[in-house]
Order: structure tokens, then C-alpha cells, then sequence
């Protein structure tokens, strides 16, 4: 062995500063191919936008889905594009598909459902565990099942 070729000494960076960057550009990339997919079954999906892990996102109406700017969908979250019941329930509740639009800078929070023909407002914020029947306005707080809102927030926002 020829010890002319050993090479020297070089600084790297520590190991938990490794480990950090190659865990967040993992988490990048993650995040990345389900959005990636998302765009590809037909969502329309903003910039900046974050979905989390095991999202139910519609499969039979994804194209129906509108999700703006720098929205958050967390993990374990429900958009819903469309009701089939079985014909025998026809009497009580009617077959439809319809529109879901996520506006910019909203929030689902961890196992929301947004349900079909539901509006949620700019930089709304829908708590965890809630069931979105209705339309929400912009600025709203809303909680529960169905969910409700609590407050209107713009007075504290500064623009």
C-alpha cells in the first residue's frame, strides 16, 4: 500500500446536520409526488401547497376539487366530490356530484371532510375532526359536525 494516496483531512458537517437535510429532502420529495399526483388524476392544485399523508382525495371526481395558493390539507383529511346512494334510497337523499373549491391560504386541519358543493373561504381555517357541510365564509374558524363557525378573524389579520 502506498501511503502518498491517502488523502487528507477535510471538514464535513455533524451528523445530526445530516440527518436533518436528508430527512427534510426526503419529506420535500414525499410531498412533492402527492401533489404531483394529485395535478395528474385532475385536481386543480395551486402553488405552494401543502397535502398531507393518508388524504382522501374524491377518485371519481377529482377534476371537480379546486384547491388554491398556499392551502393545507393535513393528514388524514376527506374531499368529497360526490353522493351515490343505492337506488332504494333515492326517496331520501338525491345522487349528485359537485364542485369543491379550497380557497387561497385555507386550512384543513388533521381528519376534516369537506363534503360535495362546499366553498371554503380564503384563509379559513376548519378544525380537527370537522364535517363541512355548508359554505364558509373568508377568515372564518369553524369546528365540530357539522361544523360551525366560531369566529370571524380579519379584525386580527394585518395586511
Amino acid at each position: 500500500m502506498n501511503f502518498e494516496d491517502i488523502k487528507t483531512e477535510i471538514e464535513i458537517p455533524y451528523y445530526e446536520e445530516t440527518q436533518k437535510r436528508s430527512f427534510v429532502q426526503k419529506l420535500r420529495k414525499i410531498k412533492n409526488t402527492r401533489i404531483l399526483f394529485h395535478r395528474w388524476r385532475g385536481v386543480h392544485i395551486g402553488q405552494h401547497v401543502y397535502i398531507g399523508l393518508h388524504c382522501h382525495i374524491d377518485n371519481l371526481y377529482p377534476d371537480y376539487i379546486y384547491i388554491g395558493d398556499n392551502a393545507s390539507i393535513n393528514s388524514d383529511s376527506m374531499i368529497l366530490t360526490h353522493f351515490n346512494p343505492m337506488k332504494r334510497f333515492a326517496p331520501i337523499v338525491q345522487a349528485k356530484a359537485a364542485p369543491v373549491v379550497i380557497k387561497e391560504g385555507a386550512i384543513l386541519a388533521v381528519r376534516s371532510t369537506v363534503l360535495p358543493g362546499v366553498t371554503i373561504g380564503k384563509n379559513a381555517i376548519i378544525s380537527a375532526g370537522s364535517v363541512v357541510e355548508k359554505d364558509i365564509s373568508d377568515y372564518s374558524l369553524v369546528r365540530g359536525n357539522p361544523a360551525k363557525v366560531i369566529t370571524n378573524y380579519k379584525p386580527l389579520m394585518t395586511e
